[in-house]
């Protein structure tokens, strides 16, 4: 199944890493933006390697047994 995205959503690489913002999608290719250091980064990625950014859950405790 192929994830759609649209300019505005907010994503994140596969493999992990930042949120990013959708500036531009283009047929596969989804141009994202986010800040480093205090700088505006600017990548195109292929769909593929993205899914919708989902933020931790806050106040959640994870036990072992």
């Amino acid at each position: 199944m192929s994830q759609s995205f649209a300019a505005g959503d907010i994503v994140q690489l596969k493999s992990g890493g930042d949120p990013m913002t959708v500036e531009e999608v283009n047929g596969n290719e989804v141009t994202c933006v986010w800040s480093e250091s205090k700088k505006l980064q600017r990548q195109v990625f292929v769909a593929a390697t993205l899914k919708p950014y989902q933020p931790p859950a806050i106040g959640v405790r994870v036990t072992r047994a």
